[in-house]
C-alpha cells in the first residue's frame, strides 16, 4: 500500500527483492523504479535486518539462496508482528507453485519470467488476488 508523504502527496509502494543474483535483481529495479520504490538484498538473514525497521508492501523471494534461504525467511519473518508485506515466490521450480501457497506466499512466478509477468503478480498482490 501507498503511504501518504510529510508533503501530502502518496508516495510509491515499496518492493523488497530478495536475490543472490545481482544482475536479476538490478534488472528488476531498474524495471520497477517507475512504478514501486525498491530495494533489494542478496539473501533472508539482510532481509530480517531490513524489515525491522522498513516495511515493504511487496516482497519478490527467492528460494534458493546462501546465508538464509527463502524458505527460512518466510517463516520466520510470518512469526513477526510486523511481518505483513505480501510476499511473492520466485524459482525455477514448477511444483513449487502448490507448496507456495500451503506455506502462506501469496503468489508465485516460475524462472525464468518476462516482466510484465512480475508487473501483473506484484499489482495483484497489492490488491489482494496474487496467488499466480
Amino acid at each position: 500500500m501507498s503511504e501518504p508523504s510529510r508533503t501530502g502527496r502518496t508516495e510509491r509502494p515499496r518492493v523488497l527483492v530478495i536475490d543472490d543474483d545481482d544482475e536479476l535483481c538490478n534488472v528488476l529495479r531498474d524495471a520497477l523504479a517507475d512504478e514501486y520504490a525498491v530495494a533489494t538484498v542478496p539473501h533472508g538473514a539482510a532481509a530480517l535486518a531490513l524489515t525491522k525497521h522498513h516495511h515493504p508492501a511487496v516482497i519478490l523471494l527467492d528460494l534458493r539462496m546462501p546465508i538464509m534461504d527463502g524458505w527460512s525467511f518466510l517463516e520466520q519473518y510470518r512469526r513477526h508482528p510486523n511481518g505483513v508485506s505480501k510476499i511473492v515466490l520466485l524459482s525455477g521450480h514448477p511444483d513449487l507453485a502448490a507448496q507456495a501457497e500451503r506455506v502462506g506466499a501469496d503468489g508465485y512466478v516460475q524462472k525464468p519470467f518476462d516482466l510484465e509477468r512480475i508487473r501483473e503478480t506484484i499489482a495483484r498482490a497489492l490488491d489482494g488476488t496474487a496467488r499466480s
